[in-house]
């Protein structure tokens, strides 16, 4: 779940100085890109799911530290560089997971691993006035760069079953496994380890003949990221907070709808001695949107498409995100289904 900024940041940083960190850094983890239930106990599904997450994003301002859009950022030594880009970018990201048919801690165990596959087109035009010799440099760069981004690991998540509650605790870790160069013009990933840790519950208020029933669901989530290094330099980005938010209602045995949202703060400041920028001013970003399921076959098969756009954003582009995303449960490496507590 890479920002599609941080690959704008990293293509058009290249185009203004070759030897610099972008100062467009975010994190890994993006609020409201899951499904609303990704993080719900799955039990009784036990062994082998697949999924397929497809999402198309795109935007063309860029917000500024007082929430304003702007197009004019500060490069290396205070050069001024005027900013005018149209980015758009698709991500498709394969995932396996695995769910025990055991319980541990009395808690459903699942974990996993997704390896996303990027391409972004990006329109950007520029201009440059030197520090020096006042030359003025400008010009529009058009490309496209595609690969394999940051692996993503899911080694260890719990998930409580109660009554009319769900409770998950996780943790996942990102790769440094993307095209990542210093100032590089073809960067697909991040360039820096970091560690998730993750806490969801979900509350079922409804129910249905005097029994729970799960067919509401309202979801609340935190994440905080821990970040690394970024390779070949000497920058380490903030570290950053995350709120997901959800309602999902089940209209009939295989339709819902929902409400999603959710936020991103950088809670410390980017260090290291080639961070030229600002750093006391901490990037922020809000997501809203809404989204449909429908299973394709029952409890096998589940397509859900989503659609959101960003709000409150601080140092970041806004975007909007059209995703469709494939859920299969496949039956298969489900061990002993009896299980234990």
């Amino acid at each position: 779940m890479i920002f599609l900024l941080a690959i704008l940041g990293n293509k058009s940083q290249a185009q203004l100085n070759k030897t610099v960190v972008s100062p467009f850094q975010t994190g890994h983890y993006t609020p409201g890109f899951m499904n609303i239930r990704d993080y719900a106990d799955p039990a009784p599904v036990s062994g082998l799911m697949i999924l397929d997450y497809n999402s198309y994003q795109s935007g063309n301002k860029f917000y500024g530290k007082n929430g304003t859009p702007i197009t004019q950022i500060t490069g290396p030594n205070g050069t001024p560089v005027n900013l005018n880009a149209d980015v758009n970018g698709y991500f498709n990201i394969p995932m396996l997971l695995w769910i025990s048919s055991r319980k541990v801690l009395g808690a459903t165990y699942f974990g996993g691993v997704s390896i996303p596959i990027i391409t972004v087109n990006s329109n950007l035009a520029y201009s440059r006035i030197g520090n020096i010799d006042s030359i003025h440099q400008g010009g529009n760069v058009s490309g496209k760069v595609s690969g394999f981004s940051d692996l993503n690991l899911m080694p260890l998540f719990l998930s409580w079953g109660l009554k009319n509650l769900d409770v998950t605790f996780g943790w996942m870790v990102y790769a440094p496994t993307g095209q990542y160069t210093e100032g590089g013009s073809n960067n697909t990933g991040l360039g820096f380890w970091s560690n998730t840790f993750q806490a969801f519950g979900y509350w079922y208020p409804e129910k249905v003949k005097g029994q729970a029933s799960k067919a509401l669901a309202i979801m609340l989530g935190a994440t905080y990221e821990v970040t690394g290094t970024i390779k070949e330099s000497d920058v380490k980005p903030g570290n950053r907070f995350s709120l997901d938010y959800g309602i999902e209602q089940y209209m009939s045995n295989n339709l819902s709808v929902g409400f999603y949202g959710g936020n991103n703060w950088e809670v410390s400041e980017d260090m290291g001695s080639q961070v030229y920028w600002d750093a006391s001013v901490k990037d922020q970003l809000g997501v809203f949107g809404f989204q449909l399921g429908y299973w394709l076959w029952t409890n096998r098969l589940q397509a859900v498409g989503k659609y959101g756009f960003n709000y409150g954003a601080v140092q970041r582009f806004k975007q909007n995100i059209a995703e469709i995303n494939l859920i299969f449960v496949a039956n298969a490496l489900q061990g002993n289904k009896k299980g234990k507590s």
